[in-house]
């Protein structure tokens, strides 16, 4: 039988049968409910998630203020960018719908990087691809209009507007309510 986590980062990466085995006893599962939270700001490590169902939201609070800044549905990779360092997290991971996780404790990856070159390698790749999509995050929010970026997201990942709140969709966007609504409006009109 196929293992849900290990089937979605063979796209990182070839795994042998001797990593397989040495990656399943550390493979854990849980259930989320809806508001549930996979990580709070401040905690130390967390872990490599994948949902197998469900979409989570990362944010940050600023003055009471919270500041949404990914989305992350089925078969996505998830992770704070504190699990790198072991340091406590300046985000939270949230989960919007009740979810299905794998996961992988992040004590235990950094032990296993250091044992397995496949592992390693997987890591590094996972490690790439977070750096890609935070500079295009960066770019995009420096160069491109709300529009653009609205646009952008509609192309990419369609079915957050049916999942999540608008109210997180625009806090990602960077945008008021008010705002999304003036968007919603005018891309309407252009499609």
């Amino acid at each position: 039988m196929k293992n849900f986590f290990i089937e979605n980062i063979r796209k990182y990466g070839p795994i042998s049968k001797d990593t397989e085995d040495l990656l399943i006893p550390y493979i854990q599962h849980c259930n989320k409910s809806k508001g549930d939270h996979l990580l709070k700001k401040g905690q130390i490590n967390g872990g490599v998630y994948i949902l197998e169902k469900g979409i989570l939201r990362f944010y940050y609070e600023n003055n009471q203020k919270e500041i949404t800044t990914w989305f992350c549905s089925e078969n996505m990779v998830a992770f704070s960018s504190s699990f790198f360092f072991h340091i406590p997290s300046f985000e939270n991971i949230q989960v919007l719908e009740d979810s299905s996780v794998y996961y992988i404790a992040g004590d235990t990856l950094n032990k296993l990087y250091k044992e397995n070159e496949q592992i390693n390698t997987i890591g590094r790749k996972l490690s790439e691809e977070y750096c890609f999509e935070f500079e295009h995050r960066v770019a995009s929010l420096q160069t491109q209009t709300a529009l653009e970026r609205y646009e952008y997201l509609m192309e990419q990942s369609p079915e957050i507007f049916q999942r999540v709140s608008l109210g997180y969709i625009a806090s990602y966007l960077a945008v008021s309510q008010e705002t999304l609504s003036r968007i919603r409006r005018q891309y309407a009109s252009n499609s």
